[in-house]
């Protein structure tokens, strides 16, 4: 019986000889055989002719026929039948390390943190989705997709090609805006982002909340060639939380025994090429076991160092469990709004160099028996120093437009000045003399002496709870104390600012510079009034020695 193909074709045994030979000699190569290596041709197609294929294999056509009416594969005809597939999403290529829906989880934690201010980098990308895959074992039954635990660069440019809206991101970053020369122009900007991101999160009475706005941050303790990272954190209310303490290499950390002892976390610190493992240490150890025993509500807004303390997946996770808002400081500006930097740090590296000089000669193989003076000698006078902290970074009460009129526009004047320098400018002896009095003697010398004779008529719980208070609008305690608490506020705050304006004017002397000085509001004839009024209302205070 013939075939279709026998009866249509003509047959000439001379010509398919011929071919055969011709086929031969063009194959045929000094006495060996060689072949051409086949050109895979995959066949493209779209969504719509998957679509109407896959119902034409429903309703009876045959899948051979299917594939060549519609042009799409018959092996992938079979495959989506025989298991039943409904999304007919066109997939050509391999497999995906993660699917669709575990993409999309993974890029929204990471437009949140983008949203929050913190960087998003290549690096930051990659450790993401290792730690995504580590967390979620439980979807990936064949093992993790990342053999070499890192995803390389071609799956993160994939990535990034599949979701562009990140990769425009990843090159955006507000907390940068500015030059790093001129850092004050980028407050005004960074407030204005982070106002609108708690305005989208509906967090503004959350950051009027003393006890709901957090800081942390780090500091370096040395010790010979030794170096002790502690994690400190603290709210707007004054409480500075436990410590974490990561020990350096060299030292032995204490048994579980012990450390149910101390007064703070330790760890050692982390090598491995990790982001987020020191946060989420805090996070887990320290902070939210802090929130729960003093009772705090919840949600919370956590400010920290975003290039220093980077999220990680395990970081993020935690925050969005547990209602913690995470909020990422602007780089390169530590000075100002870090309010852990502000006094509370330079107290406690103080403590540490007295409590080096008294054991210089012990050796100690931890580190509780030097750091346990120096906490208890700051437990006195902590809350009033980090209050201080938060009101002069205007991070609590939350005032985007006090910064920019206190710090930046008279940065930036300094800044316009240096541009202007060598322009020809009139002879200003008396400005010069003054400039160089200023940096000389900042501070008049009778501010000190008036706030020590005014402090030391006081008793030590009335100065406490005047410190403690410093920051309130309104005064709280006896009436009585009303006049005499308001007298002691604003001199603190003169000196306080007569000191900030005079380390403005030493940088700009620096640098070579010279500007007006801001004149100092307080006259000695203010002075005598104003220690008049004093006797009047407080007899008890008597300033007759000055």
């Amino acid at each position: 019986m013939l075939t279709d193909y026998d009866m249509n074709t003509p047959v000439n045994d001379d010509s398919t000889q011929i071919c055969a030979n011709e086929e031969l000699e063009d194959d045929t190569s000094n006495g060996e055989y060689q072949t051409k290596p086949k050109k895979i041709r995959t066949q493209k197609y779209t969504q719509v002719q998957l679509q109407l294929a896959y119902e034409a294999v429903l309703n009876g056509t045959s899948d051979y026929s299917a594939s060549r009416m519609f042009g799409v594969p018959r092996g992938t005809l079979q495959y989506r039948v025989k298991n039943k597939l409904s999304d007919l999403a066109v997939k050509s290529g391999p497999k995906c390390y993660l699917n669709k829906s575990q993409e999309l989880a993974l890029a929204d934690s990471l437009h949140a943190l983008a949203n929050a201010g913190f960087t998003i980098t290549t690096r930051i990308l990659k450790i993401f989705a290792a730690e995504y895959v580590k967390a979620n074992m439980h979807q990936f039954p064949e093992g993790s997709p990342f053999p070499a635990g890192m995803p390389r660069d071609t799956w993160k440019s994939n990535f990034l090609k599949r979701h562009p809206d990140l990769a425009e991101r990843m090159s955006e970053n507000w907390a940068l805006y500015g030059s790093t020369s001129v850092a004050p122009e980028r407050v005004p900007v960074w407030f204005g982002c982070v106002s609108r991101y708690l305005t989208e999160m509906s967090l503004q009475t959350v950051v009027q909340n003393r006890r709901q706005v957090f800081t942390m941050d780090e500091i370096k303790l040395k010790r010979a060639v030794n170096i002790v990272t502690c994690l400190f954190g603290a709210n707007a209310h004054g409480n500075l939380l436990p410590p974490l303490i990561l020990y350096p290499p060299t030292y032995k950390l204490p048994t579980q025994k012990k450390q149910s002892e101390l007064k703070y976390a330790v760890a050692h610190q982390d090598t491995e090429l990790t982001a987020g493992n020191v946060l989420y240490q805090w996070l887990s150890r320290v902070f939210q076991p802090w929130l729960i025993e003093e009772n705090v509500p919840r949600p919370v807004i956590l400010f920290l160092d975003g290039h220093r303390h980077q999220m990680g997946y395990l970081s993020s996770q935690f925050c969005h469990q547990h209602q913690i808002v995470p909020v990422s400081l602007l780089p390169s500006f530590d000075h100002t709004l870090r309010p852990l930097n502000v006094k509370l740090y330079k107290a406690i590296e103080k403590q540490w160099r007295n409590q080096l000089q008294r054991s210089a000669k012990a050796k100690f193989t931890s580190v509780e028996a030097l750091l346990e003076p120096v906490l208890d000698r700051l437990a006195g006078t902590a809350q009033s120093t980090i209050r201080d902290g938060f009101h002069q970074s205007k991070l609590f009460p939350w005032n985007p437009d006090g910064h920019t009129a206190d710090g930046s526009q008279h940065r930036q004047t300094i800044v316009a000045r240096r541009q202007t320098v060598d322009e020809p400018q009139p002879e200003k002896p008396v400005i010069i003399a003054a400039a160089a009095q200023a940096v000389e003697k900042p501070v008049d010398p009778t501010l000190p002496l008036l706030q020590r004779l005014l402090e030391s008529r006081l008793s030590e719980q009335q100065l406490a709870e005047f410190q403690a208070r410093r920051h309130d609008e309104v005064w709280a305690g006896p009436i009585e104390q009303t006049c005499l608490f308001q007298v002691w506020r604003d001199l603190v705050d003169q000196i306080d600012g007569v000191k900030t304006e005079s380390e403005e004017c030493s940088d700009a002397a620096q640098d070579g510079s010279y500007f007006e000085p801001k004149l100092i509001a307080v006259k000695e004839e203010e002075i005598g009034e104003f220690s008049l009024d004093i006797v009047k209302e407080e007899p008890r205070v008597d300033f007759e020695d000055l």
